[in-house]
Protein backbone atom coordinates (compact mmCIF):
# COMPACT_ATOMS: atom_id res chain seq x y z
CA UNK A 1 0.00 0.00 0.00
CA UNK A 2 0.83 3.43 -1.02
CA UNK A 3 1.17 6.89 1.40
CA UNK A 4 -1.62 7.88 -0.68
CA UNK A 5 -4.31 4.53 0.03
CA UNK A 6 -4.05 4.61 3.78
CA UNK A 7 -6.51 7.05 5.15
CA UNK A 8 -5.86 8.40 9.23
CA UNK A 9 -8.17 7.03 11.18
CA UNK A 10 -10.75 10.02 12.18
CA UNK A 11 -11.66 9.79 15.65
CA UNK A 12 -15.65 10.35 15.93
CA UNK A 13 -16.71 12.03 19.20
CA UNK A 14 -20.55 12.77 19.91
CA UNK A 15 -21.33 16.28 20.59
CA UNK A 16 -23.78 16.50 23.16
CA UNK A 17 -24.08 19.86 23.39
CA UNK A 18 -26.98 20.35 21.48
CA UNK A 19 -28.98 17.81 23.81
CA UNK A 20 -28.31 19.64 26.67
CA UNK A 21 -29.14 22.70 25.09
CA UNK A 22 -32.65 21.18 24.62
CA UNK A 23 -32.84 19.77 27.70
CA UNK A 24 -32.65 22.76 30.05
CA UNK A 25 -34.54 24.70 27.88
CA UNK A 26 -37.31 21.97 28.50
CA UNK A 27 -36.22 22.24 31.96
CA UNK A 28 -37.07 25.92 32.13
CA UNK A 29 -40.00 25.43 30.01
CA UNK A 30 -41.84 23.31 32.61
CA UNK A 31 -40.51 25.46 35.65
CA UNK A 32 -41.98 28.96 34.57
CA UNK A 33 -45.78 26.92 32.89
CA UNK A 34 -45.91 25.52 36.69
CA UNK A 35 -48.99 26.71 38.64
CA UNK A 36 -47.65 26.47 42.41
CA UNK A 37 -51.43 25.63 44.10
CA UNK A 38 -51.62 27.51 48.01
CA UNK A 39 -52.79 25.65 50.38
CA UNK A 40 -54.86 27.36 53.66
CA UNK A 41 -53.61 24.93 55.72
CA UNK A 42 -56.63 23.52 57.67
CA UNK A 43 -58.80 20.62 55.81
CA UNK A 44 -62.32 21.61 57.36
CA UNK A 45 -65.47 20.12 57.15
CA UNK A 46 -67.34 22.40 54.68
CA UNK A 47 -70.96 23.75 54.28
CA UNK A 48 -73.04 22.26 52.00
CA UNK A 49 -75.09 24.19 49.81
CA UNK A 50 -77.50 23.51 47.03
CA UNK A 51 -76.42 25.72 44.69
CA UNK A 52 -72.99 25.01 45.18
CA UNK A 53 -71.13 24.67 41.66
CA UNK A 54 -67.27 24.28 40.81
CA UNK A 55 -65.25 26.88 40.41
CA UNK A 56 -62.35 27.32 39.07
CA UNK A 57 -59.90 27.84 41.75
CA UNK A 58 -58.91 30.95 43.25
CA UNK A 59 -55.26 32.11 43.68
CA UNK A 60 -55.61 33.50 47.23
CA UNK A 61 -57.07 30.97 49.62
CA UNK A 62 -58.08 31.81 53.30
CA UNK A 63 -59.08 29.39 55.41
CA UNK A 64 -61.43 29.33 59.24
CA UNK A 65 -61.30 26.84 60.90
CA UNK A 66 -63.86 25.65 63.69
CA UNK A 67 -61.84 28.04 66.85
CA UNK A 68 -62.04 30.96 64.25
CA UNK A 69 -58.40 30.92 63.69
CA UNK A 70 -57.46 32.55 60.12
CA UNK A 71 -54.82 30.79 58.02
CA UNK A 72 -53.39 31.51 55.03
CA UNK A 73 -49.86 29.84 52.83
CA UNK A 74 -50.17 27.08 55.59
CA UNK A 75 -50.32 29.18 58.24
CA UNK A 76 -52.32 31.39 61.22
CA UNK A 77 -52.30 34.61 61.13
CA UNK A 78 -54.29 37.24 62.46
CA UNK A 79 -57.40 38.48 61.05
CA UNK A 80 -55.50 42.31 60.94
CA UNK A 81 -53.29 40.39 58.99
CA UNK A 82 -55.39 39.47 56.06
CA UNK A 83 -55.82 43.02 54.30
CA UNK A 84 -51.57 43.13 54.08
CA UNK A 85 -51.46 39.72 52.42
CA UNK A 86 -54.16 40.07 49.82
CA UNK A 87 -52.68 43.55 49.66
CA UNK A 88 -49.13 41.20 48.48
CA UNK A 89 -51.34 38.65 46.54
CA UNK A 90 -52.82 41.43 44.72
CA UNK A 91 -49.48 43.37 43.88
CA UNK A 92 -48.20 40.18 42.41
CA UNK A 93 -51.61 39.64 40.45
CA UNK A 94 -53.81 42.81 39.96
CA UNK A 95 -56.84 40.07 39.01
CA UNK A 96 -56.52 37.84 41.90
CA UNK A 97 -60.33 36.33 43.06
CA UNK A 98 -60.20 34.63 46.66
CA UNK A 99 -61.79 31.66 47.93
CA UNK A 100 -62.69 31.31 51.60
CA UNK A 101 -62.41 28.11 53.09
CA UNK A 102 -64.48 27.98 56.34
CA UNK A 103 -65.42 25.28 58.55
CA UNK A 104 -69.11 24.99 58.63
CA UNK A 105 -68.94 26.04 62.46
CA UNK A 106 -66.77 28.74 62.29
CA UNK A 107 -68.16 32.05 64.09
CA UNK A 108 -69.57 34.38 61.59
CA UNK A 109 -68.46 36.82 62.91
CA UNK A 110 -64.91 36.15 61.59
CA UNK A 111 -65.97 35.17 58.64
CA UNK A 112 -67.49 38.32 58.05
CA UNK A 113 -64.63 40.29 59.26
CA UNK A 114 -62.18 38.15 57.01
CA UNK A 115 -64.50 39.33 54.05
CA UNK A 116 -63.92 42.65 55.04
CA UNK A 117 -60.29 42.78 55.09
CA UNK A 118 -59.94 40.93 52.17
CA UNK A 119 -62.19 43.46 49.85
CA UNK A 120 -60.05 46.33 52.02
CA UNK A 121 -56.89 44.12 50.58
CA UNK A 122 -58.71 45.02 46.51
CA UNK A 123 -60.54 41.79 46.10
CA UNK A 124 -63.55 42.56 44.92
CA UNK A 125 -64.15 38.43 43.89
CA UNK A 126 -65.08 36.26 46.84
CA UNK A 127 -66.34 33.27 46.83
CA UNK A 128 -67.42 30.49 50.23
CA UNK A 129 -65.67 27.18 49.10
CA UNK A 130 -68.96 24.33 50.01
CA UNK A 131 -69.67 21.18 49.11
CA UNK A 132 -72.32 20.77 46.95
CA UNK A 133 -75.55 18.57 48.54
CA UNK A 134 -75.66 15.22 47.40
CA UNK A 135 -78.94 13.79 45.96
Amino acid sequence: MSARDRRPEEETDINITPMLDIVFIMLIFFIVSTSFVKETGIDPRRPVAETAVPMPQGNILIGVDINGQVWMNNRAIPVRQVRTEVEISVNENPESSAILVTDQAAPTGVVLDVMEQVRLGGVTHIAVAAEPEST
